[in-house]
């Protein structure tokens, strides 16, 4: 087992072994939050955003509530972020899967803020 022993005093500087994949994280979430202003702007006021429930008159929701996965994204990467700098001192690949699994998160939600995007596109 390897332990990382130097731990940083800076809150937002993270260990060098998980920054490429905070770094795509971050990434995400921006697109996610500028993908999600510019088709703000183009939607009609209804959009299908759940479009999986049996019925279809509960299909529509307002277009704002397509704000929800920016800020879900958002929230993840900051509780993600904290969950890492409490964590870094245990096992190293124990940090490094925590962080890969937040990019795995954030592919998931901007998937779904895409697919919804090419239904009202």
């Amino acid at each position: 087992m390897q332990f990382v022993t130097k731990t940083n005093t800076n809150f937002f500087l993270l260990p060098k072994f998980v920054k490429t994949p905070f770094l795509l994280v971050y990434l995400m979430t921006l697109s996610s939050a500028l993908a999600t202003l510019v088709f703000y702007f183009r939607s009609q006021p209804e959009i299908p955003i759940f479009y999986s429930l049996p019925e279809p008159a509960q299909h529509l929701a307002t277009k704002e509530w397509l704000f929800i996965f920016p800020g879900m994204s958002t929230l993840s990467t900051l509780i993600h972020v904290t969950i890492t700098k409490s964590i870094a001192n245990h096992d190293r690949l124990l940090v490094a899967l925590f962080s890969w699994s937040s990019v795995v998160i954030q592919v998931v939600l901007l998937l779904a803020l895409f697919r919804i995007i090419y239904i009202i596109s």
